[in-house]
């Protein structure tokens, strides 16, 4: 797998263009923005939160985004920004019903069948999901509908027709910008890693970083893949410059992970403690949003096995997919080994009968 890095922008002056579209339009929403330059400044704000790993500009993104649904002349157009938030931040049901009332008002745009397929791939529904994603790329065949079909055949198993569509979405690829690349190559490591396959990953996260080296949530996954081949170093090379650049705590407890494999117990103890402070602080806020990642979190180095049960179960109630019936599974487990077996199967059948009790 070879990639031109070459035919793109650089990925350092490509951060500093999107920075300082982002200040431009920010200006020109102070003196007075119209609906469009508002659903453009929450896009770029949530493209760059997602390169950079900045909770605050989602934050930031979804002030805007709801300013745009108040200011937009269409209530369909308004109703799919409100789709589209609910959908990102994993409130499923509400953005299933904020579709329907958008298509009744008369939106029946590409962006609504986008994200109705998003919505069903979240929750598990593939069949659907594969009939939406598949009419999208006939429909238009560029890197974002053909990458999509592969990230969903990855969610259900079908990794090798999966990594060809990925191969033939970054030759689909005609923009200049590395973005749409890298959040490609990105959604690709990161499912070779849920497979174990730490070589591939490696491969395809080194690719991400030659293409766009600032990628955050790529240099934190590739610090994982170090962390889970005993490359401790290497590792704590990787993630260390992220805690100054993010605020997300999924960094913070990479870092503690790494800490206690180097069996520097205090420092681990500390980094876990302030990724428990920041990932308490976002679940009042996101519930939904942050659940999994959350539970991931505090069945392990978070060390509150019974709260990960209680949010793996919450996720898998969002969302009974293969991957939520397996992070249930493993908080169980954890909870089991930590003395707490008869309490994690009352949280695990209380959670919608998550399995027969």
């Amino acid at each position: 797998m070879n990639i031109d890095a070459g035919r793109y922008t650089n990925g350092r002056i490509a951060l500093v263009n999107l920075s300082s579209s982002i200040e431009s339009m920010e200006r020109r929403r102070v003196e007075g923005a119209d609906f469009h330059d508002l659903v453009a400044l929450s896009k770029l704000l949530f493209l760059r939160g997602d390169v950079l790993g900045r909770i605050a500009d989602h934050d930031r993104a979804e002030a805007v985004a709801r300013e745009a649904a108040e200011a937009s002349p269409s209530i369909g157009d308004a109703l799919l920004i409100r789709a589209r938030l609910a959908e990102r931040f994993h409130r499923f049901e509400e953005a299933h019903a904020l579709l329907d009332k958008a298509i009744k008002a008369g939106n029946e745009s590409p962006e609504v069948n986008a994200t109705r397929a998003s919505i069903f791939q979240a929750t598990g529904k593939f069949r659907e999901a594969l009939a939406a994603r598949t009419a999208l790329m006939e429909g238009d065949r560029g890197i974002h509908t053909i990458g999509a079909l592969a990230a969903l055949l990855a969610d259900i198993g079908r990794w090798v027709a999966a990594e060809t569509l990925y191969a033939e979405a970054l030759e689909a690829d005609d923009s200049v910008s590395p973005m749409p690349c890298a959040q490609l190559l990105f959604e690709w490591g990161v499912g070779a890693m849920r497979r174990g396959y730490l070589d591939r990953a490696e491969e395809v996260f080194g690719l991400l970083e030659s293409i766009l080296p600032a990628h955050v949530p790529g240099r934190g996954h590739r610090a994982e893949v170090a962390l889970a081949r005993g490359q401790l170093d290497a590792a704590a090379a990787l993630v260390e410059p992220l805690l100054a650049l993010s605020d997300d705590p999924e960094y913070l407890a990479i870092h503690a992970e790494i800490l206690a494999a180097q069996k520097n117990h205090a420092d681990a103890t500390r980094e876990a403690l302030r990724a428990a402070a920041a990932y308490d602080s976002l679940l009042a806020r996101r519930p939904e949003a942050y659940a999994d990642h959350a539970a991931a979190f505090f069945m392990g180095i978070g060390d509150r096995p019974l709260l990960a049960l209680e949010l793996a179960s919450k996720n898998r109630a969002l969302r009974d997919t293969p991957r939520s019936r397996r992070l249930v599974a493993r908080a169980q487990q954890a909870a089991a080994e930590r003395g707490h077996f008869a309490r994690a199967w009352s949280l695990v059948c209380d959670s919608r009968q998550a399995v027969p009790c």
